[in-house]
Formats: structure tokens, C-alpha cells, sequence
């Protein structure tokens, strides 16, 4: 690793040049570089004792590196000795002028790879939209009627989308109704970020607390690159002697090949799984030896890639009474935070806010790998307002593994600590605690320990722990086994067994056992309770669900999917009052291809359209999604949103008057935006005939029918097939000794290839 460790270069003067006098005659060798089966043919000198003198600009072309000091001049250029000094040693032989030389893989320069880097995306350009999604129901229980609805509103286009909700109930007090949220979403992939105008949720950071407010945000948007990975990426790190191929294995899992020349190399951005891991570098090299590099690592999410940067700023006012008022705004807030990744293993953060009131907080925070082990975090805060100020801190540390994880998160805020939105809450916090241990047991199933403590300066300290146990047993099912005890005033032990079986084709069979120490007025006591399912299928169809207890608890639902959403019942039955509630949810896509009914449209979307051809099947990454309507439509809900969605038809099944030029396109929409996809299809427009002269006999076969420029041939018996008639046209039919034209018009109708019968041409 000596040589690694050197300068670069040599200036073209070297301190350590030696002056040599000349000349140095020069020689034509051909050089074997570490047994490889090219040779190198150069042109070099001899030195005094027969050592050969490299040129120096000839160091590059055989990837060497130049070393530190011994370069001599020549006639005004600089040579190296290709001798140990350089790390060679040199078989050289004089009758036929070839040389074996054979070096270590630090004398070469080093080679650095890297897998291929995520572009930032281009949404597709799509014109002006809108969707409409609804929930409504309605339901009757103990003789009392109540019902409600919510309802979405959304706008798109080349500059973001616009969304408004709202919501309406109507009970014993009457109907009533509130705007939830309108809000202006606009994406800026390039920059990784997003602004918001409107409703929006401020961000909360390590120590903050999320507030509704109404105003500005503007800040990172990981999920506008969503192939982007944001935690730091490994490298793979090696030395080949001889060109080789180095296969990089995550946890025994290929993830990236590289061939690479002799000397050091490193592959950069791998991507790997979150967590503790092996990362294995194999090299091989032409005669198939290999080498094997094996090295533990540990990834996390809390941890950002190096000078990876999010941010966040808003500003507007705070939201009261969400939900019945449609226009409850409060004082003015702002907040800001910062975090960067200052390099691989520690990113650091920061975060302010501010309330109009005179509530304020002022923090930082950190995450910091510590090697294999984990992930540690920790945060420091102040905050204050009128009366006074306090303080916040906290520590965690987490380890997730194959075997093992673990994690462990402390807060302590003193009594006069204050930050935004405080004022709501029913007791003043002081320390909040959670840890748990996960057990991987492989085929024996998995185990985890919880522990949670939460500590009030005017209430009572409540700490719970739970235990929980899950193992598959193959084809007899899945068993669960969860026990929990909270002690406070009121101390409370549960326990919970549950076996569920699969039925295939989406149904399961599934019963459970609890035991509770609650009053029984509060679910305490024994009950037994046994469940039949069935879940809705991807396309269109059934799902149900039907639930007995021991404490004469019944319960049934029943729904029903289609492309154009899902209708609903359920009955259910509790101590002792039955009640019915049916209910409806569903969207509506408003394109240029006109108003198409859907299911809830919660992401991006797209219309494809296939002329007007109905029943063609519709197919999104290679999996079949819909069928083509009467006017050559389907709708297609849950886009990637700024991903390639490769959206086809499968062209045997275009009718035989059609052509498509193309039948794959790839869509990238935009957030919450719907893409209208024309698939290019070319009409024939074709009519087949029989063309009769006037006096009663076929045009004689061998004819010639001209369509504009475009002719074809007359078959026996003046049977004739012709295109392009998109409107009235004058068709022209010659031959040896005689010539006639007629007009032909393609009849109104689904038929690909009407036949217009015997057709008189004069």
C-alpha cells in the first residue's frame, strides 16, 4: 500500500531529478504486464545497467502510477526505471527484446466506478383536469338516523394541482357542514422540493409538534425523486492484479457487476437494505481465481447521504376547531428547520418556530452511526414564552438486524418548556420513554418486547409493557400471541391469542381469544370471537366479512367493487341494539377524453384511449388492469407518481381495420395529476365490393383501382378491396383495352370491412 499513498504526479522538474548524460539509445521491447495475453509495445530507453527507463507520458497509457522521486531527463524528457523501486520486477529477454514484468495492483492507478445515478424525472405534460372523490353513508342504530359525507375536489395542470375537501353530517342536531382543506400543490423535482398555498401540516422534526395551519410551505420533497436514495450508500473496495469482473453481494443477494482493470477500484452508490448486513466484493479474473472481500455494514434512514440537504419553511396561521369550522384561523406561526448530512456516519439539524402570542423554540439535533453497532440520536432544545423559558432533551439509539433489533428513545422537558400548539394539551409532559427488542427466530417466528413510560407534571405517571409472539405453521395457518400490562390508577392486563388460516382466494377463516382485567362495561372479561373474510379483489367484484363473539357481539358486512368505485352494508349488533349503515365511495376523472366514473383517485392517474375501439385489454407494467369502454377508453388509478409507468395493448387484438404504429407508451405523471395516453392508431377505412361494367360483366381481373395515388389490384370475378375511403370517393379502375371510375362511400357501423355488394362502374 505504499506506493497507493504517493503523490499523484511528478512536476515536470522534480526535486529529485537526476541529471543523465547522453544519449541513452533507444529500443523497441515488448512488455508482458503481469502475464497478461496483449503485450505492450513501446519504445523506451536503457539505463547504464541495462534497467529500461519508461517515458513518463507513456505511465498513463499502462495505468501506472509515477513514482515520487528517480525520474532522470533525456534529451528534455523525463524516464522512469522500471525496477523494484516501481514495484516491477522484469524478466528481460535481449535476443527477441520482450520483457515479463510483473507488478503489484498498488502500482496502478486507481479506478473508481459507480452504479448508474438516478435522473431527476420529467413529468409528462398533460393538459388541464379534474377528479371528484366521495365517501358518503348513512346508517340507523338504537331508532337514531345520522349520515355524513366527504367530498374532494381537485384541479391539475402543467403548474401543480389545486385540491379542496369537505365535510357534511346530518345527526339529532341537524345537518351541519365544514371545509376541511384547499391547498395548491406545485412540485419542483429538479430542486427535490414542493410548495404548498392553502391548508397545509407544518413539519415536526425530532422535537417539534405538527401544527394545521393555513398559509405557505415551502421545502423538501424526497417523493418527487422517488428512485433517489436518500441514506448514505456503501462502496465496495478492492485491488485487482490482472483485468477482473468483481461481483458486489448485499446479504448474499447480487446488486451490482463491474469489470475493472488491474489495480485499486472502488464502486460507488450501492444500494443496500436498511439496517445490519454483509457486504461481499468477489473478484475474479480471466483464469477464473477469485478473491472474496467480506465486510459488515449498517444502514438507517435517520441518516442522510453526505451534503444531502432537507428544509423546510412555513408561515400562516394556525387552524382552530378543525372540522366544524370552515374558516377557524388563529395566531400566526412560523417555522423553519434545517438537516444535512455533514458526512456519511452524522447529519445535523436544526428547527425554530415561533407563535404570534410569544411562544418560541429554539433546537438542534443529530444522528450518528457508531460503526456496526447503530444508529445514536440526540436532541437539544429551549423554549419559552412570556412567563419564562425552559428546556427539552433526548437520546436514542437504534439497531435493526436479521436476527436482532433493538431501539430505545428518552425525552425530558422541564416545566416551563413551551413550544407552538402546547396550549391544547390536558397535562404538562415531562418525560417520555419507549424501548423494544425484535427476535428473529426464523422458522420458529418472530418475538418483540415493548416498554413505554409517559410521566405528566399534573397527572399520574402511566408505564405499559407488551409482549408479543408470531409463528406461521405452514398450511394450518398463522398464530399470534399478544399480552400487554399498563400500570396507573387503574392497572389493566390484556392477553390476546389469534390463529388465521388461509382459504385462498382471498378469504381467511380466523378466531381469537382475550382475556381482560377492564371493567366490563369497557370490553373487560372473556370473550371468544371467530371471523370469516373475504377481501375485495384488485378488478371488479365481492367482499365480505362475518363476525361472531361470545358476548353476543354480531357483525356482517358486505361489499361490492367496480371500475367506478365501491357500494357497501354492514350490520352490526352490540349490547344489545342492532344498527344498519350503507355507504358509497367512488371518483370521477375529468379529462380531454370526457368524464370517466373510477374508484377513489387518492394518487395519480391516467385515460387511455385506443381510438374507438371497445374491448381491448389495457395493460400498466405488463399486468392487465381494464378494458376499453364503447369509446376506446379505460381509466387506470394508482400511477407512480414521477416514475415511468409503461402503459400497452396487445396489437392482435386491434381490429383488422386498424394499425397501431406503436404499443407500449411510458407515462410519468405529475403528483395527483391525470395523463391522458392516445394510443396512434391508423384507420383503413377499408369496403370490399364486386365492380360490374355496364353492361352486367365483372371488371376482368388483373384490373387496376386507383385511390388517389395509392392502386389495387381487381380480383377474379371484379372482387375488389380498397382503403382510405374516410369520405364519398371517386375511385378509377383501368385495364388493357378499357377504363371506368365509380364513387364509393364506407356505410356508417362497427363492421371492420364492409362488403358494399356489386358496385356499377362507368
Amino acid at each position: 500500500m505504499l506506493l497507493a499513498a504517493c503523490a499523484p504526479a511528478l512536476a515536470a522538474q522534480g526535486p529529485e531529478a537526476i541529471a543523465t548524460p547522453e544519449p541513452f539509445a533507444e529500443a523497441i521491447v515488448e512488455l508482458h504486464i503481469n502475464a497478461q495475453a496483449t503485450p505492450t509495445t513501446l519504445v523506451v530507453r536503457r539505463d547504464v545497467d541495462g534497467t529500461l527507463l519508461l517515458r513518463a507520458a507513456d505511465l498513463a497509457g499502462l495505468r501506472l502510477k509515477s513514482p515520487s522521486r528517480g525520474a532522470r531527463h533525456v534529451n528534455g524528457e523525463r524516464y522512469y526505471r522500471l525496477d523494484p523501486e516501481m514495484g516491477a520486477v522484469v524478466a528481460f529477454d535481449e535476443s527477441t527484446m520482450t520483457g515479463q514484468v510483473t507488478l503489484p495492483a498498488q502500482s496502478f492507478l486507481p479506478t473508481q466506478r459507480a452504479t448508474t445515478a438516478v435522473d431527476a424525472p420529467r413529468a409528462t405534460r398533460t393538459g388541464p383536469g379534474g377528479f371528484v372523490n366521495y365517501d358518503v353513508s348513512a346508517e340507523q342504530a338504537a331508532g337514531r338516523n345520522q349520515g355524513g359525507g366527504f367530498v374532494e375536489l381537485g384541479f391539475f395542470g402543467n403548474q401543480g394541482v389545486l385540491t379542496n375537501t369537505m365535510v357534511a353530517r346530518y345527526g339529532e342536531d341537524g345537518p351541519d357542514a365544514a371545509r376541511l382543506d384547499t391547498t395548491w400543490t406545485h412540485d419542483f423535482p429538479d430542486q427535490l422540493a414542493t410548495l404548498r398555498v392553502g391548508d397545509s401540516i407544518s413539519t415536526s422534526g425530532p422535537w417539534g409538534r405538527a401544527v394545521r395551519f393555513g398559509g405557505l410551505q415551502f421545502g423538501t420533497n424526497f417523493s418527487a425523486q422517488p428512485m433517489l436514495v436518500t441514506t448514505p450508500l456503501l462502496a465496495a473496495q478492492g485491488e485487482a492484479v490482472v483485468p477482473s469482473t468483481v461481483d458486489v453481494f448485499v446479504n448474499g443477494r447480487p446488486i451490482a457487476s463491474e469489470q475493472v482493470p488491474p489495480g485499486p477500484f472502488s464502486i460507488d452508490r450501492l444500494p443496500v437494505l436498511t439496517g445490519a448486513g454483509q457486504l461481499q466484493v468477489v473478484i475474479t479474473d480471466a483464469l477464473g481465481r477469485q478473491q472474496v472481500l467480506t465486510q459488515p455494514y449498517y444502514s438507517g434512514t435517520t441518516l442522510l447521504s453526505q451534503d444531502l440537504a432537507e428544509y423546510s419553511v412555513e408561515l400562516g396561521s394556525v387552524r382552530e376547531d378543525y372540522g366544524t369550522r370552515s374558516f377557524g384561523y388563529g395566531d400566526m406561526i412560523g417555522v423553519a428547520s434545517y438537516r444535512r448530512g455533514l458526512s456519511n456516519t452524522l447529519t445535523a439539524g436544526t428547527r425554530a418556530e415561533a407563535q404570534a402570542n410569544g411562544i418560541y423554540a429554539l433546537g438542534a439535533d443529530a444522528a450518528w452511526q457508531a460503526g456496526y453497532v447503530g444508529i445514536l440520536t440526540a436532541h437539544l432544545a429551549t423554549g419559552g414564552d412570556a412567563d419564562g423559558a425552559g428546556f427539552t432533551t433526548g437520546i436514542g439509539v437504534e439497531r435493526s438486524g436479521q436476527k436482532l433489533s433493538a431501539f430505545a428513545q428518552t425525552r425530558y422537558a422541564s416545566r416551563s418548556f413551551v413550544q407552538t400548539r402546547m396550549a391544547g394539551l390536558p397535562f404538562t409532559p415531562r418525560q417520555r420513554t419507549f424501548g423494544g427488542l425484535g427476535f428473529n427466530f426464523g422458522e420458529y417466528g418472530n418475538a418483540q418486547v415493548a416498554y413505554g413510560l409517559q410521566s405528566y407534571y399534573d397527572s399520574e405517571t402511566v408505564e405499559t409493557v407488551g409482549v408479543n409472539y408470531s409463528v406461521a405453521l405452514g398450511s394450518l395457518g398463522y398464530l399470534g400471541l399478544y399480552a400487554s400490562h399498563t400500570s396507573a390508577t387503574d392497572s389493566e392486563t390484556n392477553v390476546l391469542l389469534t390463529w388465521t388460516l388461509s382459504l385462498g382466494d382471498r378469504r381467511t377463516l380466523s378466531t381469537s381469544l382475550q382475556q381482560s382485567s377492564a371493567p366490563a362495561d369497557f370490553g373487560g372479561g372473556f370473550q371468544g370471537n371467530v371471523t370469516l373474510q373475504q377481501d375485495l379483489p384488485a378488478g371488479s367484484g365481492l367482499g365480505y366479512r362475518m363476525s361472531l363473539s361470545s358476548s353476543d357481539e354480531q357483525d356482517a358486512y358486505l361489499a361490492y367493487q367496480g371500475r367506478a368505485g365501491i357500494a357497501s352494508i354492514d350490520y352490526s349488533r352490540r349490547n344489545g341494539d342492532s344498527g344498519v349503515r350503507v355507504g358509497a365511495t367512488g371518483g370521477l376523472a375529468i379529462t380531454g377524453a370526457g368524464l370517466m366514473p373510477a374508484r377513489r383517485l387518492n394518487e395519480s392517474f391516467a385515460v387511455v384511449q385506443v381510438a374507438d375501439y371497445p374491448g381491448l385489454t389495457v395493460y400498466a407494467d405488463n399486468q392487465p388492469v381494464g378494458r376499453t369502454d364503447k369509446q376506446g377508453r379505460v381509466l387506470i388509478e394508482a400511477l407512480r407518481p414521477y416514475q415511468r409507468n409503461e402503459i400497452s395493448v396487445d396489437p392482435t387484438q386491434v381490429p383488422m381495420d386498424g394499425s397501431l404504429s406503436q404499443s407500449m407508451i411510458g407515462v410519468t405523471p405529475a403528483y395527483r395529476s391525470g395523463a391522458l395516453v392516445r394510443f396512434p392508431v391508423e384507420r383503413a377505412m377499408a369496403v370490399t365490393l364486386r365492380v360490374v361494367q355496364a353492361n352486367g360483366e365483372p371488371v376482368p381481373a388483373g384490373a387496376s383501382a386507383s385511390v388517389g395515388a395509392v392502386n389495387f389490384p381487381v380480383a377474379l370475378d371484379g372482387l375488389l378491396y380498397l382503403e382510405g375511403l374516410a369520405n364519398a370517393t371517386r375511385v378509377r379502375v383501368s385495364w388493357n383495352d378499357g377504363q371506368c371510375s365509380f364513387e364509393a362511400r364506407r356505410p356508417a357501423g362497427t363492421d371492420p370491412v364492409p362488403d358494399l355488394g356489386n358496385v356499377s362502374c362507368r
